[in-house]
């Protein structure tokens, strides 16, 4: 059974009992109404019992269709337009009730009946467990936004407590995604001059879970120039259990992989990987509460070994990993370091272009945010050899998994967060290629980029999903 409020909308799960407030106007139950099955449907983005990021809490909905606009804008799901590959014309009704799971919805919706699933309480039974090595691995954007919850200033970079907060609630080793992200932009790089030699481009970046599900469900004309490597998160995950764990801590433990992301997507991503769980910023925030540790009274700790380069850092913001897979390709393709002054970006409407001169041809790299623009792209009658896409606007930096900011303040907040991260190239390495730790990776298990044992660790197979939107068509 289901009430609805006449004052404020909030909507009451259950039998209404006597003397019944509403929890957010007050209003008594005499101004609650009972809702039909059809109006509980109206405006709410569908989220089906397979979705692994995000979870509705019904009582708090009142159906304003936050949820729907929020997805409209990023991805224009809900306008009917042909899709390439299908051979119907969409109906926006079927369109809606597809999920990419990227919860942006989460960061709009007025009364917080958005959430991402929580796995945090399992990641702290086997912190418990001593039969277990429990490692975090944190990602950039992290460090920026967890200060919200703790009323700091918009992306402070906050690295030296989260990691102490980490090791304080019982991790064993606490190592940075940022390793994972200069194995990507190596591998990557590499894979990208094999597509310029055998003119197999463009090159799609695919470092995003919820852009990667887009491309295999509506567009899977474009898996081909989609990258294989896989996530930052998937490749150190793997060289952490695969290689660093029996080689370097060589014990008889069972290791728990814990990625502390930005992203509610990832948590569909590990599925079937070397990670064992993602646990949002918003949820490690929650974890530090709930265990009675005071943030402010944290004293800064370093990262574990495993550790990346301010290239890696930067794969929290907007161009990112564009501006890291040109580092690692200058210098495969020349030998020398990729100056700043190299290049430049150009701010265009809808995306950034970065174009470079390597040897005797010139590079064309497009930067975007969201599905809306993406669609803009394939449309446009534009020249470019790789395109890095992120589905979240702004890049990981505004990730579903961030705690909630007033919406308000939701263009300083992104601006100081990517300042904060792109802060830091004063204080670490700049060229993933020079990060000790890779190179010992390579010379010891994986010989070189691009190699067989390379492909086995680093790379993955994506998937034609389209067949799931055709299943919806013939129901």
């Amino acid at each position: 059974m289901m009430y609805k409020c006449n004052i404020c909308g909030f909507n009451h799960q259950g039998e209404m009992p006597d003397g019944y407030h509403c929890p957010l106007c007050l209003s008594g139950y005499d101004k609650f109404t009972k809702r039909s099955e059809i109006e509980e449907e109206f405006n709410r983005k569908i989220l089906d019992d397979n979705n692994q990021g995000i979870n509705r809490i019904g009582e708090k909905c009142i159906n304003c269709g936050m949820c729907a606009k929020t997805c409209n804008k990023i991805t224009e799901l809900l306008v009917d337009r042909d899709i390439k590959n299908l051979d119907k014309k969409i109906n926006k009704n079927l369109l809606k009730n597809i999920c990419f799971e990227c919860g942006s919805c989460i960061l709009t919706c007025p009364t917080s009946a958005l959430t991402p699933k929580y796995d945090y309480q399992k990641v702290l039974e086997y912190i418990k467990n001593p039969d277990y090595t429990v490692i975090a691995l944190t990602s950039p954007a992290t460090r920026v936004g967890l200060g919200d919850a703790f009323f700091k200033k918009p992306g402070e970079f906050l690295e030296g407590k989260m990691v102490s907060a980490l090791k304080t609630l019982g991790f064993d080793y606490v190592f940075d995604v940022t390793f994972g992200a200069d194995l990507t932009s190596i591998e990557e790089a590499h894979e990208f001059k094999t597509r310029i030699e055998t003119n197999k481009l463009p090159m799609f970046t695919s470092c995003c879970p919820s852009w990667v599900r887009y491309c295999e469900i509506l567009h899977p004309e474009l898996i081909q120039n989609l990258s294989t490597c896989k996530s930052p998160i998937g490749m150190a995950s793997t060289v952490i259990k695969e290689i660093y764990v029996p080689n370097e801590l060589k014990h008889n433990k069972k290791t728990i992989i814990v990625a502390v992301t930005p992203c509610t997507s990832k948590k569909r991503e590990i599925l079937n990987t070397d990670t064992d769980f993602v646990i949002t910023t918003s949820e490690l925030a929650l974890m530090i509460r709930e265990n009675g540790i005071i943030f402010d009274r944290l004293i800064d700790q370093k990262f574990d070994r495993v550790k990346g380069s301010f290239s890696g850092t930067t794969y929290g913001t907007n161009g990112g990993v564009t501006k890291s897979v040109l580092r690692c390709l200058y210098y495969e393709l020349t030998g020398k370091d990729l100056k700043e002054d190299y290049y430049k970006i150009e701010e265009k409407e809808y995306y950034k272009l970065i174009k470079i001169k390597i040897n005797d041809r010139i590079i064309r790299c497009i930067i975007l945010s969201t599905m809306s623009n993406l669609e803009k792209l394939l449309n446009d009658n534009i020249e470019y050899d790789m395109v890095e896409v992120m589905f979240c606007d702004g890049g990981c930096i505004s990730g579903g998994g961030q705690v909630v900011m007033p919406v308000k303040d939701r263009e300083l907040i992104k601006k100081a967060r990517t300042e904060s991260l792109n802060e830091r190239h004063k204080e670490t390495e700049k060229y993933p290629y020079k990060n000790d730790l890779i190179e010992d990776i390579y010379n010891s298990y994986l010989n070189v980029p691009g190699s067989k044992e390379a492909h086995k660790y680093l790379h993955t197979k994506h998937e034609d999903l389209s067949s799931i939107l055709k299943e919806e068509i013939l129901k």
